[in-house]
């Protein structure tokens, strides 16, 4: 039962870093996407620092639609949540690295629009005018923390999640 008591940490140090990357994940499945995007500050001393800053969740529609493009509407809605979080932070960011646990996703994101049907070319062109210079990966599902998101958890089992 969620309580209100549960606390996570979203103190963002910016002093004494060499470089800022945010780290974004996007996942899928047929409830729901969603997307989380972490902080990853590298200090002078050689280590790192990972703050989770943000995520976001839709639910599925109605209308069935497939997993690759659930996993393509999840890209969409990182791709969103980044510029969104860069537009609002006040820092120097060094690089923005997105990953998806989707392969089909991956090569819609690098395969020619007259090659696409029209839901998929929609959503590969919304993605590429956001990220133009973002790298995005390949994460294995295990890695992946939006996977949480996708499938859904209790406030109260968040604080004892490793990938978060």
């Amino acid at each position: 039962m969620y309580r209100g008591s549960e606390k996570i940490n979203r103190f963002i140090m910016a002093d004494n870093n060499v470089r800022i990357v945010l780290q974004g994940f996007a996942d899928a499945s047929e409830a729901a996407y969603g997307a989380v995007v972490y902080l990853q500050c590298f200090l002078h001393n050689g280590t790192a620092k990972v703050s989770i800053l943000a995520s976001k969740s839709r639910v599925a529609p109605i209308r069935v639609i497939s997993i690759p493009r659930l996993e393509l509407c999840a890209c969409v809605l990182l791709a969103q949540l980044v510029k969104k979080i860069q537009s609002t932070l006040r820092l120097n960011i060094s690089d923005s690295v997105l990953h998806t646990d989707s392969t089909i996703a991956l090569a819609w994101l690098n395969t020619p629009a007259n090659r696409l049907k029209t839901f998929v070319v929609n959503r590969v062109a919304k993605v590429q005018e956001l990220t133009e210079g973002f790298q995005w990966n390949h994460v294995p599902s295990v890695l992946n923390p939006a996977d949480l998101v996708s499938r859904g958890l209790r406030p109260c089992d968040l604080p004892n999640l490793r990938l978060w």
